[in-house]
């Protein structure tokens, strides 16, 4: 998927979806110019690193329930919204050479991608069922000891 991520274009919005208040914890979608949805959530394994699908995540989470459960399907979608990630930066980039981001600090662990997107570097990362989108430099997280590690390798 993080190659899809890249072939997709132009950045439209960034945003935390799910039933608000939204919080860290809340999974993301990233919706391009062309129209292709990505949806992005902290990873099966402790909690770290990130997964990445296509489409929106009400549908891929619950779109089977349309069927299955339809009152249960209309009551998740009924209270289902978003919230914009103040990135004005990303808004019109489009997303370059994917790299590993890794997390030195307090221990080392592999905990997303890092991407080139425009002039700065976008930090796409999951760690302790946190799913953080910011810039690489952004001050809040020196503490993590952010490293760009290996390019991105769909094999």
């Amino acid at each position: 998927m993080i190659s899809a991520l890249v072939e997709a274009g132009s950045i439209a919005r960034i945003a935390r979806v799910g039933h608000a208040p939204f919080e860290g914890d809340d999974p993301i979608e990233i919706t391009f110019v062309g129209g292709a949805v990505f949806h992005i959530d902290v990873g099966f394994e402790g909690a770290t690193d990130i997964r990445v699908g296509e489409g929106g995540l009400l549908e891929a989470a619950y779109g089977h329930l349309r069927t299955e459960e339809p009152d249960t399907y209309a009551a998740i979608a009924r209270d289902w919204t978003s919230e914009d990630i103040e990135l004005p930066w990303l808004i019109g980039a489009t997303l370059a050479n994917p790299r590993r981001l890794v997390m030195t600090n307090p221990y080392r662990v592999d905990v997303g991608y890092v991407f080139d997107a425009g002039e700065r570097q976008f930090a796409l990362f999951g760690e302790a069922d946190y799913i953080t989108a910011a810039a690489l430099d952004d001050p809040e997280f020196e503490s993590f000891a952010l490293e760009i590690g290996a390019p991105y390798s769909a094999a």
